[in-house]
């Protein structure tokens, strides 16, 4: 059979080739976004979207205006219609719901097919309930003229699976780059004599970081790093240091730590799964809120799960930690050895994409357009 020919279309900010750029530089994890190009060690051809330019003045206000309003970029995907349109390429791939509803409106609006669409949604389930009727319909809509939904975690799978979309929907799990984040040998040495250790990252809109706060702020016998760009100003006390970190920063916040720790809103994404694989890969101990399909990645003998909203139990677990080292190192042998055998890695990740691009053109006969 020939090389399957995959387009990917990214966010529209996004740039293959500055990517490239910047992880030569040392500032992106992965030689291209997500470590899509490992599927080119399976015989793919990869190819990348053109950015989308925000424009300036009234076109660009009105670009977000309407992007806003529809909930997707269908704008990205009119620069990009060649491919989406095309014979070039027997499967498209799309990160989040954003672009491949873009696909499907401008589909449906200009009444042409193209290659089939794996629609990878990320917070598309969580915000469903709060959709307006007319959305809701739309979006079915635009679903089904996809071959295949997919997620990140099976708690996203199981509710869209209840809301009876007219396609199948499966797991794809996520992973992190090894180029980056390579496997560290757990080697915990906590000192009593000094505070417990604790890192926290990230930027997503779920992290839980008033549960946090009210569990370690401002209490002397820990020292709390946040890396994140939205941690609420309020919450200051001198035992909390916030800053964004760069890459390099963010290796050595994790050398730092005694634990990592993994706040979060009840969500159904695997919201932190980022940050969770991060400190696995480089051995530190995970204390992570049980919530948003985690489970399907780590079990609970590799990652201390505690629940939504509980500061005391989050106290305990990361206190717990550090006075229990020989455990805390049992969980991040157990976890290295998790995160190994299910590949969670952006290599890992694009050969999932290969697999299941493959089913799909078997499943056409070999003819993948739609």
């Amino acid at each position: 059979m020939s090389s399957l020919r995959v387009f990917v279309l990214l966010p529209r900010a996004l740039d293959a080739a500055r990517w490239q750029e910047r992880f030569a530089r040392g500032e992106a994890p992965d030689v291209t976004p997500y470590g899509y190009h490992f599927a080119e060690e399976a015989g793919a051809l990869v190819s990348f979207s053109r950015p989308t330019v925000t424009s300036g003045g009234l076109l660009g206000v009105a670009d977000k205006v309407v992007k806003r309003l529809l909930g997707f970029d269908i704008r990205h995907a009119w620069n990009n219609r060649r491919a989406l349109l095309g014979a070039d390429y027997d499967v498209i791939w799309t990160h989040t719901e954003y672009e491949h509803l873009g696909i499907a409106a401008l589909r449906a609006l200009l009444r042409k097919d193209g290659p089939p669409v794996i629609a990878q949604s990320v917070w598309l389930i969580d915000v469903w309930p709060r959709l307006s009727d007319l959305k809701k319909s739309l979006y079915r809509y635009l679903l089904g003229r996809s071959a295949v939904a997919t997620f990140h975690s099976p708690d996203n799978k199981a509710v869209a699976d209840e809301l009876g979309f007219q396609l199948p929907c499966e797991v794809v799990l996520f992973g992190i780059s090894l180029d980056s984040f390579p496997l560290r040998a757990p080697n915990l040495k906590f000192d009593a004599s000094r505070p417990v250790r604790v890192l926290a990252l990230g930027n997503d809109r779920h992290r839980d970081w008033s549960t946090l706060f009210e569990a370690i702020g401002g209490r002397p016998d820990f020292e709390l790093r946040v890396g994140s760009s939205v941690w609420p100003r309020r919450f200051s006390a001198d035992n909390v240091h916030v800053g964004a970190m760069t890459q390099d920063e963010v290796r050595a916040a994790y050398a730092w730590a005694d634990c990592a720790v993994v706040p979060l809103k009840e969500n159904l994404h695997a919201s932190g799964i980022t940050a969770i694989l991060e400190a696995v890969a480089l051995g530190v101990p995970v204390v992570a809120t049980l919530t948003g399909g985690l489970l399907a990645y780590f079990a609970a003998d590799a990652v201390t799960y505690v629940d939504p909203g509980d500061a005391q139990s989050l106290r305990d677990a990361i206190k717990a930690s550090a006075k229990d080292p020989s455990g805390a190192l049992g969980r991040a042998v157990c976890a290295q050895r998790q995160m190994a055998d299910r590949d969670l890695t952006t290599r890992g990740f694009a050969m999932r994409h290969v697999r299941l691009s493959e089913r799909l053109r078997a499943n056409s006969g070999g003819n993948c357009g739609n």
